[in-house]
């Protein structure tokens, strides 16, 4: 009897670690900003992920052995999903699927236009947060990229490649693929604020489209047109 009961005894904090509720656990976690509605437990559960003035994201984990969670995140046009392993930092470990780019606010950078199209996402590694400049090692790329309103055009496969340096984050931007809308430049980021050196070139036999990009930035002699933004990394 007394086995019995020193095996209960022994067994109860695995039990309630088991079953009890995310909820009561989270404030002791690292969560993104705009993680709520909790459900179920630490090893399998569900929440909601919502980003200010956009549709709310589902998200799911599940535990899957060592120090290792599964997990999707996403809606009707954004669907992501990966690894996740505690640490002081929040690190992703092989992020893929795919963001609408209209959870992306790339309008900030363009005026009075409007980019379309989803981002590709394939990442090795993500790790926000410390007080350091976000580290990724991977890729995305721009799929179905096009611009809509002042400029109104097609820009084909545009490619990010990121590579993590030990205290700043830089982003190589280019054109994968023939297109009226040329793109290249790149995204250097350190802890706190963003910077965007983006260059333009349109088609030489699109005099047309040479004009309409030049509202966009500065117009080069050799009719390329330079984009540069810099700001708070929270705006980025």
């Amino acid at each position: 009897m007394r086995k019995v009961v020193l095996l209960a005894v022994l067994a109860l904090p695995i039990v309630l670690l088991l079953t009890l509720p995310v909820s009561l656990i989270a404030p002791r976690l690292d969560l993104p900003d705009g993680v709520g509605q909790l459900r179920g437990t630490l090893w399998a559960g569900s929440a909601r992920l919502q980003q200010p003035g956009q549709v709310p994201l589902n998200l799911e984990w599940r535990w899957r052995g060592g120090r290792y969670w599964a997990w999707q995140a996403g809606d009707d046009r954004t669907r992501l999903e990966g690894r996740w392993r505690p640490s002081g930092d929040l690190v992703l470990e092989e992020v893929s699927g795919q963001i609408d780019l209209e959870r992306v606010d790339l309008g900030y950078w363009l005026a009075a236009t409007r980019p379309t199209g989803y981002l590709a996402v394939d990442l090795a590694e993500a790790r926000l947060g410390g007080g350091r400049a976000p580290y990724l090692v991977g890729a995305m790329v721009w799929e179905q990229a096009r611009l809509e309103g002042s400029v109104h055009e097609r820009l084909g496969r545009i490619g990010l490649e990121f590579e993590p340096q030990p205290d700043r984050l830089v982003a190589r931007i280019n054109s994968l693929e023939p297109a009226p809308i040329q793109v290249r430049g790149q995204i250097e980021a350190d802890a706190e604020r963003y910077q965007l050196d983006l260059w333009l070139r349109a088609s030489p036999d699109r005099p047309d489209l040479g004009r309409e990009i030049g509202v966009l930035g500065e117009r080069q002699p050799d009719g390329q047109v330079r984009l540069r933004l810099s700001g708070a990394l929270g705006a980025f």
